[in-house]
């Protein structure tokens, strides 16, 4: 099939795919694919389980998640992805990877979930998906090889979540961060070993 034949998801996880190096990734993106949760990819295990906004707490939302994908379904930029059977308790539910989606916190998702597993939210301020960290190893403005700013110019709480420095080095304000992981997805930077120099993190684990 063509690339022109491909869905936006489709593409995305084809991309991402080769960049991981082989269909390790690929195995989790695509729901129903038969993978032991221990074949999580480490570095999703590290950065913790990413959940679309409203999510209630963890032990909560998997008992209030029904698997039914409407958030998915109404997702219009394919970032909501959904957990292959085998993942263990979180089979079927939905999760996040910025660095190949990033949400645009339009909070449709918490409008569709019938159970309250996604909490309807009233503002993209009200979201705390995760927190977005700087590696000033990485960031251009931060380690004097260039100036950048995407991560700032794409955040929809500028100002806010994310603020400016000398050469445009960004500073993540925790309190305010709503985790969407847009400043992830607009990184210029994607090193071979560490990827971006800004991920968003979680503290909820995968199970």
């Amino acid at each position: 099939m063509s690339e022109r034949g491909l869905t936006r998801r489709e593409a995305l996880i084809r991309s991402a795919a080769a960049a991981a190096g082989g269909g390790l990734l690929l195995g989790l993106l695509r729901c129903g694919e038969s993978a032991p949760a221990s074949n999580v990819p480490p570095d999703l295990v590290r950065r913790g389980l990413l959940r679309p906004p409203g999510a209630v707490a963890e032990s909560e939302f998997l008992a209030r998640c029904i698997r039914c994908q409407r958030c998915a379904e109404v997702c219009e930029t394919d970032a909501i992805l959904i957990a292959p059977r085998a993942a263990g308790r979180t089979a079927h539910t939905p999760y996040i990877v910025p660095e190949t989606a990033a949400c645009d916190l339009c909070l449709a998702c918490g409008k569709a979930c019938p159970t309250g597993a996604l909490e309807p939210l009233r503002s993209m301020a009200d979201a705390r998906m995760g927190v977005a960290v700087v590696d000033k190893r990485l960031c251009v403005s931060h380690n004097g090889t260039g100036v950048c700013g995407a991560c700032f110019t794409i955040c929809p709480l500028k100002g806010k979540a994310i603020t400016q420095g000398k050469h445009n080095a960004p500073t993540v304000h925790e309190k305010a961060c709503a985790g969407c992981g847009l400043c992830e997805e607009a990184c210029i930077v994607d090193d071979p070993m560490d990827g971006r120099a800004i991920r968003v993190r979680s503290e909820r684990a995968w199970s």
